[in-house]
């Protein structure tokens, strides 16, 4: 394989978490990877104070229980897998061509690039790693060759939406699953590119959920490339989806804090 795999990031911000860098490093390992451009969501950084207040009052019961974790966040620091690292620290990143954007708006609550930042993706890149904007639609998922890689942090044919690994971890399910998946415009419906399942059977809190499946995703999007570039074409399209979650509620939630609280003692 000695033809140059053009790779275009988007990204959330001027930083990333650790798990990713750790998985741009391990694709950017091959010499026949490359990132040509990079994409950031211009929007993000400008959401207010008060944007946090009104979301933390739409998510009812949740937003108490974000808030309680955002100040333990604080107090014992992030997951080492979600400590903030500069995109400028990765060279590729650093080197790249860098444009800023902000999406629009589709139906409330999708995305969708600018005509202009998908015509240059198009026009310099063969793939797309989605590591920032929120669910894509429109042309930039079949701009490119490759099209856009992104990750599930569930085994999408079981446990589809968010947050992740929450509902596995309250169902008391002994694995969860990651999913590198090609993304289509049905949500968390795309074709499976690389799929990791983890032991989550004596993880006793959340944190420790999350932690394994950050874990597992690291190796996940070398490997996701290498299937879609390999004669073979080791995807798949998943035979049926799983259901759809969303932010928990009522008895989820009291089922999480008990869980919590025996993980803790």
């Amino acid at each position: 394989m000695s033809e140059v795999l053009r790779v275009c990031v988007l990204l959330g911000g001027e930083t990333i978490p650790a798990w990713q860098a750790n998985a741009l490093r391990r694709l950017l390992a091959d010499e026949h990877v490359e990132v040509s451009l990079t994409v950031v969501d211009a929007e993000t950084s400008q959401r207010s104070p008060l944007d946090a207040i009104r979301r933390g009052i739409e998510l009812r019961e949740w937003g108490v229980i974000g808030a309680l974790l955002a100040v333990l966040r604080r107090l014992r620091g992030p997951l080492p897998s979600q400590e903030r690292v500069p995109v400028d620290d990765i060279d590729a990143l650093r080197t790249a061509t860098r444009r800023r954007c902000e999406p629009i708006s589709v139906d409330g609550w999708k995305q969708r690039l600018p005509d202009e930042i998908v015509d240059e993706i198009a026009a310099s890149t063969d793939l797309v790693v989605r590591f920032g904007f929120g669910v894509l639609v429109g042309r930039v998922l079949t701009a490119t060759e490759y099209g856009v890689l992104s990750y599930h942090h569930g085994d999408l044919r079981e446990y589809r939406g968010m947050p992740m690994g929450f509902w596995e971890y309250v169902h008391g399910r002994d694995t969860a699953g990651v999913t590198l998946q090609r993304l289509n415009e049905t949500l968390d419906g795309g074709e499976i590119v690389a799929f990791e399942r983890v032991d989550i059977s004596d993880a006793d809190r959340w944190g420790g959920v999350k932690s394994r499946l950050f874990e597992a995703s690291e190796s996940m999007l070398a490997n996701g490339v290498r299937n879609l570039r390999s004669d073979s074409r080791e995807t798949a399209r998943p035979d049926e989806l799983g259901d759809l979650y969303t932010t928990p509620t009522g008895k989820p939630v009291l089922t999480y804090l008990a869980k919590t609280v025996r993980g803790t003692l």
